[in-house]
């Protein structure tokens, strides 16, 4: 199976093309620099043979292992040559890849068409790498120990084989030292690609995956504080502190469309499942001050078939967006808010016929909306310590809530919401006050339709239509209701003037 310190080597390969760029870059500065980068993270990078002529710097066995392992990620050859332009280009040999079934372990192959990398100096002192490949692929061989579930019986392990590829990949990867050490990665490729197959003889499953999505396009920024490696950090508390001394990371992507499927042999659920997605665009980021995800897709489709289900299910979801800020850490209040959009989700006929043959529910779209904001103060890394510590956690302290709106629609019923609150902090639990309009409209003819399926018991029916008249009225509109909930001070909360104690 893969051993953790094998592998740390192969996502610190990345750290590894680091340093500070000089004026005069030379090849062995640049090697130079991948030896002192492998130490900051516990590597040693090392080469068999090494040739320097005309400024060409040629490598042999270029060996990369964790400090005292023998196992290694292991490069045929290399060459550094020094260009006109103060420039290194760096051209890796056809055979990479690390080995270690000889001691139980797994094994991974890294190929190549082309890649190119170019190594010359950015700006601040940067050291920059850019990249291309006509394709580049990974195989890995896996495995761990799975579980069994017969104490008789001994587990047997987990295997699994994974192949990953980019096609038209190109990029730049930059590290950029100062008080705070800022890593970049920009990735571009016209394709990329997976497939998975994995077989577990404790559980009689077997499930190959793929997925292939056109247009890649990922760039990230990761700035570590000079006070802490990485790799120390232990914590709540460490991560806290790393925050505020300027831990940070940015991510944005853009894909186009994508195909994925998952065939899986089992003895309970055997299955074919195939996917179509439309692509999208995606951000995250993390700073001291806040964490924000923001994530716009325009749709999707899944088609599943098996023999454990008596119909074919098909999912339509139409565009799907998310907006998401939340203060990390905010001595005074700082905004926050929840913007989600999930649209035209939809099942196909064969499935509603399952549990309602006779059309007792209405077929619409299920439709979600949710636009809530405020500000608060907050103090995450505390929270966090807290509950890994079990001290009493720091209250956050809100300052208001507005809710522009909550939309929910789903087989002819409709729940729609609408406030606004402020906090009152001053007793060390938030006190709301304000107040929120709710109304639901359909709510009788979809409770019907769920009793006519017979997924309502007439018992559960009356209890629900008791809770909506004690706290709903009558709306408007045939099958409306509406309800007003204040909130006033002491904690007091009224549902249409009635208080509730």
């Amino acid at each position: 199976m893969f051993r953790f310190t094998h592998f740390t080597a192969a996502p610190a390969l990345v750290l590894l093309l680091s340093g500070t760029a000089h004026a005069a870059l030379t090849a062995d500065k640049v090697w130079q620099s991948w030896k002192d980068g492998a130490g900051l993270v516990g590597l040693q990078v090392s080469a068999a043979t090494e040739s320097n002529s005309g400024g060409v710097l040629t490598l042999n066995g270029v060996s990369i292992a964790p400090a005292g392992e023998q196992n290694a990620i292991k490069i045929s050859d290399m060459t550094l040559a020094e260009q006109a332009d103060g420039s290194v280009v760096i051209t890796p040999g056809a055979a990479i890849g690390f080995d270690g079934t000889a001691d139980g372990g797994g094994k991974f192959d890294l190929s190549h068409d082309g890649l190119v990398i170019t190594a010359h100096e950015g700006e601040g002192g940067a050291l920059v790498y850019d990249y291309s490949a006509n394709s580049l692929k990974a195989a890995i061989d896996a495995s761990h120990e799975g579980y069994s579930f017969d104490a008789n019986t001994p587990a047997q392990k987990v295997t699994s084989l994974i192949d990953v590829n980019f096609e038209g990949l190109s990029g730049t990867y930059s590290d950029t030292p100062g008080s705070n050490r800022a890593f970049s990665l920009v990735l571009n490729a016209t394709k990329f690609g997976y497939d998975v197959t994995s077989d577990d003889p404790n559980l009689k499953q077997k499930q190959a995956q793929k997925s292939e999505t056109a247009d890649i396009a990922l760039s990230g920024t990761l700035t570590l504080p000079a006070t802490m490696a990485l790799a120390e950090m232990q914590g709540p508390g460490d991560f806290a502190k790393a925050l505020a001394d300027g831990l940070a990371l940015k991510v944005s992507t853009k894909q186009g469309a994508s195909t994925g499927s998952v065939s899986q042999e089992d003895e309970f659920f055997p299955m074919q499942l195939d996917m179509t997605a439309s692509g999208g665009t995606a951000s995250l980021s993390l700073d001291n001050t806040a964490f924000t995800v923001v994530s716009d897709s325009p749709g999707m489709k899944m088609n599943m078939t098996s023999s454990a289900i008596p119909a074919p299910v098909e999912v339509n979801l139409g565009p799907m967006v998310m907006d998401f800020l939340l203060p990390v850490v905010a001595a005074t209040p700082a905004d926050y808010h929840l913007k989600l959009s999930l649209s035209q989700f939809t099942l196909n006929e064969a499935v509603w016929g399952m549990f309602d043959p006779g059309a007792a529910l209405k077929r619409e779209p299920l439709d979600l909306a949710i636009d809530v904001s405020g500000k608060t103060a907050i103090d995450l890394p505390a929270l966090m310590a807290a509950e890994e510590t079990g001290q009493t956690p720091p209250m956050p302290a809100p300052e208001n809530l507005d809710i522009t709106t909550i939309a929910l629609k789903v087989a002819g019923a409709a729940l729609n919401a609408n406030g606004a609150f402020t906090f009152d902090n001053s007793m060390g639990m938030p006190m709301p006050l304000g107040k929120a309009d709710v109304a639901v409209t359909g709510a009788n003819a979809l409770i019907d339709g769920l009793i006519k399926t017979g997924l309502l018991s007439e018992d559960d029916a009356m209890g629900a239509r008791m809770m909506m008249g004690a706290f709903m009225k009558p709306g408007a509109e045939p099958d409306s209701l509406t309800t007003t909930i204040e909130a006033k001070e002491g904690f007091q909360i009224f549902v249409n003037g009635q208080q509730i104690q």
